[in-house]
């Protein structure tokens, strides 16, 4: 869900950092298979040596980038969780906001961890199990959040929120930022408002 990081200070940074953030900036372009280990040396200002000497793979530096990306984003959400800690459901709001304001700027290019998982078959790579470990864990916070704020079937509000916002990270690629992620705040609204009716109805 992060943009894009900016590369103009690489050669003031140790090399692993230099690499992670040239490797991320090169694959959130171009996506993971067209971008080779000379494209990652060349774009970073480090040899290919350094970069072997740091990772084992192009496979482990894409799963070192998504992990910072995804220790990133759990980072906001216990920021999120500290500065409203008695008030779930801002903080479901505040979640969404945060994912639409990153779905509508201008260097946005879709969701990075599921760009290159939708690249990646092999259930057992290291971009999918980053992945299949940072969504989970965000679906579980979400569920925990939606608990907390009293919805009463907590697991499905989370797993439609979880599909509203993974949905406009794909959708952007065909339809942009005037598509589905200018009414990312609006939907997920309803579909709260649609937990609580059924709530209330039941």
């Amino acid at each position: 869900m992060k943009t894009k990081p900016q590369t103009s200070d690489l050669p003031h940074r140790p090399a692993p950092d230099r690499l992670i953030d040239a490797a991320t900036e090169l694959f959130y372009q171009h996506g993971f298979r067209a971008i080779g280990v000379d494209d990652i040396a060349a774009r970073s200002g480090v040899t290919k040596t350094t970069l072997y000497r740091y990772f084992q793979s192009k496979d482990d530096l894409a799963a070192a980038c998504l992990t910072k990306l995804a220790l990133e984003d759990l980072d906001e959400l216990m920021i999120i969780a500290r500065q409203l800690p008695d008030k779930p459901l801002a903080q479901i709001r505040a979640v969404v906001t945060a994912a639409a304001a990153k779905a509508t700027h201008p260097s946005y290019r879709g969701w990075l961890l599921s760009n290159l998982e939708a690249e990646i078959s092999d259930q057992d790579h290291p971009i999918r199990r980053v992945g299949r470990l940072y969504k989970t864990r965000l679906r579980d916070h979400l569920i925990e959040t939606a608990r907390r704020a009293g919805f009463g079937a907590p697991v499905s509000l989370a797993d439609g929120l979880l599909l509203l916002i993974e949905g406009v990270g794909a959708s952007w690629h065909s339809l942009g930022a005037v598509g589905p992620a200018a009414n990312l705040t609006l939907n997920c609204e309803l579909l709260m408002q649609g937990h609580r009716a059924v709530a209330d109805a039941a």
